[in-house]
């Protein structure tokens, strides 16, 4: 026992007869028990961080119909002067996938010059109830402000409300795009 004392016989095996030394190996015992614990409980946080963090990138991410919406392998996207394929080919991929909407058509011409043209492009409707429009030539989709008329649409599309062109909408075309 004088040795034990001394500290000259330290093994584990021979510091479980002592009861002192016993104190010691539950002491070891519980801070291994401790330590674990704290790993599971570090775990358990981080998994329900990321559960939290995976839930809301889920819950905030991009609608699939903006998503098909800005698809650069989407026929037309991205090429002048090929916004009605853009247009068919986009509105059938949202119609295939129940999101409904409309075409609308339209001229342009930039006031005192004799450049004139055509154009179309794609307004839908979400299951939240917003609105949203998209053409070729815009990297991504729009949303569309409450009660806007088609032809704040146009100039909400280009981005410049005061821009030196005059639009009108073609009527006959707009009542029968709709899908």
């Amino acid at each position: 026992m004088a040795f034990m004392k001394r500290g000259l016989l330290t093994s584990p095996t021979l510091a479980r007869i002592n009861g002192q030394a016993d104190r010691q190996s539950g002491k070891f015992v519980t801070g291994s028990r401790k330590l674990l614990k704290r790993y599971r409980d570090a775990f358990a946080v981080s998994a329900a961080i990321l559960s939290i963090f995976v839930s809301a990138s889920l819950a905030f991410s991009e609608p699939l119909a903006n998503r098909m919406a800005k698809d650069p392998a989407i026929k037309g996207k991205g090429k002048d002067g090929a916004c009605m394929d853009y247009a068919i080919a986009v509105s059938s991929k949202l119609a295939a996938n129940g999101i409904h909407g409309r075409l609308i058509f339209y001229h342009w011409r930039i006031r005192s010059t004799g450049v004139s043209g055509s154009h179309v492009f794609v307004a839908y409707h979400l299951a939240d109830g917003s609105e949203w429009i998209v053409d070729n030539e815009v990297a991504a989709p729009k949303k569309v402000p409450d009660d806007a008329t088609p032809m704040q649409l146009v100039f909400l599309l280009s981005g410049d409300a005061s821009a030196p062109v005059d639009v009108e909408l073609e009527n006959g075309l707009n009542h029968l795009s709709f899908f």
